[in-house]
């Protein structure tokens, strides 16, 4: 595949899941089209950048993508137990 091709298939990946991130209102979800949209910026880091300094950022992405990861499942679990509920749109209030 040409550089060209590789960044056009990052642009439409980035924009499907931005567009589900906006529109879906499970949290689950959003927190997968998030990754996804991760994806993507790596795919174009890959294709856009010189050789070894953009695999050394897709390294450092991928790690940032698993602690995000780690952190976001462990927010959801945390407010599926308080608010019995995984819809952003039925969570209004947020106090300590």
């Amino acid at each position: 595949m040409s550089a060209y091709s590789l960044s056009a298939l990052a642009f439409v990946l980035f924009s499907l899941a931005a567009a589900g991130f906006l529109t879906c209102g499970s949290l689950v979800r959003m927190l997968m089209f998030l990754e996804l949209m991760l994806n993507a910026a790596n795919i174009a880091l890959v294709t856009l950048g010189p050789e070894t300094v953009s695999q050394a950022y897709v390294v450092m992405l991928f790690a940032i993508a698993a602690a995000e990861a780690g952190v976001g499942l462990a927010l959801i679990i945390t407010l599926a137990s308080v608010f019995k509920t995984l819809e952003a749109g039925n969570i209004r209030e947020l106090k300590g």
